[in-house]
């Protein structure tokens, strides 16, 4: 008898998602603002409020707070969409204006 082959939505996700950086307690409770641009990295060693692989490196703007995680409005193609995410796997943006550096 054979094992059956994993077909969920976390499928193979050790190999995808195989970034070990180190975890603090300051990115667990980071504070973000309403309007603020984050981008989406996900960070395996947490699985709480884990957003879907497709939406790893994609950039949006918290419209809201969930609890402890943040509601993250962004564009899927011609769609906008929202996610519920956990501060661990979001990543403050600093945005420049004017000058190019």
């Amino acid at each position: 008898m054979s094992n059956k082959k994993a077909i969920g939505k976390r499928a193979k996700q050790r190999d995808t998602m195989k970034r070990r950086e180190r975890t603090t307690v300051n990115k667990m409770l980071s504070d973000l603002e309403e309007g603020q641009t984050v981008q989406i990295n996900i960070n395996s060693r947490i699985h709480e409020g884990i957003p879907f692989r497709r939406f790893q490196g994609k950039t949006g703007k918290v419209s809201g707070k969930r609890g402890r995680s943040y509601v993250v409005d962004l564009r899927d193609g011609n769609k906008a969409k929202q996610l519920v995410v956990h501060p661990a796997h979001l990543k403050e943006l600093k945005m420049v204006t004017g000058e190019a550096k």
